[in-house]
């Protein structure tokens, strides 16, 4: 108990990491890991925080009374010389004066209320704002992710049948040696072999540039990053969706999307500022206290007196009617935005589900029967070309069938789960 207890105080005694150091990547590097990474070191997530943090003291400084003022004085009366009818001692005083800088006005009036509620709607924004932000670049980080196992995935089908045409073609060297095939089939089985390196160098550059577009996300800034993804793009349904539907997943958004609450909390914050403006008309009324006093070494001049008043400015010649104007208009706007935020939810979700049922109808039938048949037929007319049953024509077409297929399936794959991913994003909620 007591070595748990040290364990847990040295950990909350530990320096934070700094977020702003360039990430290692681990490897294999998983999706999740990713995740965290992204959350820890993001360069927009850090602006994003920090502006938050900026809306929080705009909130600490709307709530704040104003201090109070004073002042003090001293007063010296020199004496009148004689042909001026002299003869009277010189006088002494002081003054001093404290004001409440309209500090109980601003109370009473609503109108300190009035700038924290602004406020508080502003920061709650900063940070639906920042959530938001969160929202939509872990998106592009996941489907990023999923276009690197995608190019891993190419990479190993392009090596296979690499193999299988150096395979062919190491058996027709033999043949073409044997007189069984013309070098005119030789030539077409090496051009075939040639591409298929073609392939394997175009896939290791799909895969390296998909791990740089990943390592960028992920903040690293130092290094080429060196890693192994690791993860598959397994295809299953989504069990979340099975009793949903499109208008289901748009009441999701409306209540959960950071964006959509952004726009409300906007809204609220400008009808504030709108009240706030309206209130401004009341003038801000200072509150005074004055004490004098004068004397002279041998009597009291003035004896001590205590002075209070009211201090301000009269709405006479303006009324803030420019300020209210204003006001009005940018509540319009917000309102306008907030209507808008909402359309635009009902539209990522509307498209977000159109592509994941299109995405999964592809996968499916992929997996149900092209992917069959087109291995059937590529290993049906590998084995009839190897006894001599079928052209070379036939085997290269059919192999070039097997690998455009699994492509596909590959691309299909990744574009499932950046439908899944995207639908994730139109409603804010988490699917898998």
């Amino acid at each position: 108990m007591i070595q748990h207890a040290l364990t847990l105080l040295l950990a909350l005694s530990a320096p934070p990491p700094d977020r702003l150091e360039s990430p290692r990547l681990p490897s294999p590097l998983t999706l999740e890991a990713a995740e965290r990474i992204f959350l820890d070191h993001g360069l927009d997530l850090l602006v994003a925080d920090a502006q938050a943090r900026g809306a929080e003291g705009d909130l600490r400084a709307a709530g704040a009374h104003p201090n109070p003022g004073g002042s003090v004085g001293a007063l010296y009366s020199f004496p009148l010389p004689p042909d001026q009818g002299g003869g009277a001692p010189a006088v002494w005083g002081w003054t001093a004066s404290l004001s409440d800088n309209a500090a109980i006005e601003d109370q009473l009036s609503g109108k300190r209320s009035l700038r924290i509620e602004a406020a508080a709607q502003a920061l709650a924004a900063a940070k639906l704002s920042a959530k938001d932000l969160r929202r939509t670049e872990l998106t592009q980080l996941r489907q990023s992710f999923a276009q690197l196992l995608m190019a891993a995935e190419n990479v190993t089908l392009a090596q296979d049948v690499q193999a299988s045409y150096a395979k062919t073609y190491g058996l027709n060297q033999i043949r073409y040696q044997k007189g069984d095939i013309s070098e005119a089939d030789l030539a077409k089985i090496s051009t075939a072999k040639l591409e298929a390196d073609q392939t394997v160098s175009q896939a290791n550059q799909g895969l390296a540039s998909a791990k740089a577009a990943l390592a960028f996300l992920l903040g690293v800034r130092d290094a080429v990053a060196s890693f192994e993804a690791a993860g598959s793009l397994e295809y299953h349904p989504l069990a979340e969706l099975a009793s949903k539907g499109p208008n289901d997943l748009v009441t999701l958004g409306l209540e959960r999307r950071p964006d959509y609450l952004a726009a409300v909390a906007m809204a609220k914050q400008d009808e504030a500022l709108l009240s706030q403006a309206k209130r401004q008309i009341l003038p801000d009324i200072a509150v005074t206290a004055t004490y004098l006093t004068q004397y002279t070494p041998a009597y009291v001049v003035t004896p001590p007196s205590l002075e209070l008043g009211l201090s301000g400015n009269l709405p006479v010649l303006y009324q803030q009617q420019g300020e209210i104007e204003r006001a009005e208009s940018n509540l319009l706007a917000a309102r306008a935005t907030e209507a808008k935020a909402r359309a635009v939810v009902v539209s990522d979700v509307a498209q977000a589900w159109a592509g994941y049922v299109a995405a999964r109808e592809m996968v499916e039938r992929m997996e149900r029967d092209l992917l069959k048949e087109a291995k059937l037929s590529r290993d049906l007319e590998q084995l009839m070309y190897t006894k001599g049953a079928a052209s070379l024509l036939d085997f290269l077409d059919s192999e070039r069938t097997y690998l455009a297929t699994n492509l596909e399936y590959h691309q299909d794959l990744a574009s499932y789960w950046s439908a899944v991913y995207a639908l994730e994003e139109a409603t804010a909620t988490p699917l898998r």
